[in-house]
């Protein structure tokens, strides 16, 4: 599987160059915003060299996927939805939690404070895909580490799902915690984030793209340009 070569950090808000007071008040905005996006520090990290990994449906032994080295488990299914659209569900587990046979692995989201263990995808029709998911090794700040990557599309100006919209990618590494109340021994936790300008109609194009993976072999876009419908 080919490797990443693309560097991403979490500092994704340029900085003000108005000159006087308006550059001021418009440069203390934006910390602001910074403030109110990624809490007191943005996340900063610097991620290369990422190898997705390859699932089927059904239980995946991942070797060296834990932070002391050990497999993981990840068990993928799909969530059928009758007429509705259905989405892929993955749940990582360790092999031990408290004394336990098996222990579940969460997802820290600073979007809305939410601890989870079931990570869920949104593949829409499958040509549009809203949101795509994928778990990897690689490199953060030079060190070892097992990823979660999502691509999630923005709200775009017309509304409409998966219709030109700029992409949000977001890198959660896999952390051994310090077992404080309240947390999991291990946690996806954010690392760094990535907004494209350019629009497009498939996640899991604009992850690739932005992060110079290969397309995973169920893409079902339209194109290998925006993913998106002629017109």
């Amino acid at each position: 599987m080919a490797s990443a070569s693309t560097a991403i950090t979490g500092s994704n808000i340029p900085p003000d160059e108005c000159p006087g007071a308006a550059g001021r008040r418009s440069r203390f905005a934006g910390i602001g915003l910074s403030i109110l996006l990624f809490g007191a520090a943005a996340p900063d990290a610097t991620v290369t060299a990422i190898k997705p990994i390859g699932l089927h449906d059904g239980v995946n032994v991942v070797p060296a996927f834990l932070p002391d080295g050990a497999p993981a488990t990840i068990v993928q299914a799909w969530r059928a939805n009758g007429n509705a659209h259905g989405h892929h569900d993955w749940l990582v587990l360790a092999a031990t939690a408290e004394g336990h046979g098996a222990g579940e692995v969460t997802l820290v989201d600073p979007e809305g404070d939410r601890r989870g263990g079931v990570i869920s995808d949104a593949p829409f029709d499958g040509e549009r895909v809203l949101d795509a998911v994928r778990f990897a090794h690689g490199q953060a700040n030079g060190r070892p580490a097992s990823l979660m990557v999502e691509s999630r599309l923005d709200d775009p100006p017309s509304h409409i799902p998966a219709d030109h919209a700029t992409a949000t990618i977001r890198i959660f590494r896999l952390e051994a915690t310090g077992g404080a109340p309240g947390e999991s021994p291990l946690e996806f936790r954010l690392i760094a984030t990535r907004r494209t300008g350019k629009r497009y109609c498939n996640a899991d194009l604009a992850m690739a793209q932005t992060l110079s993976l290969p397309l995973p072999t169920t893409y079902g876009g339209p194109n290998r340009i925006d993913g998106c419908f002629p017109g």
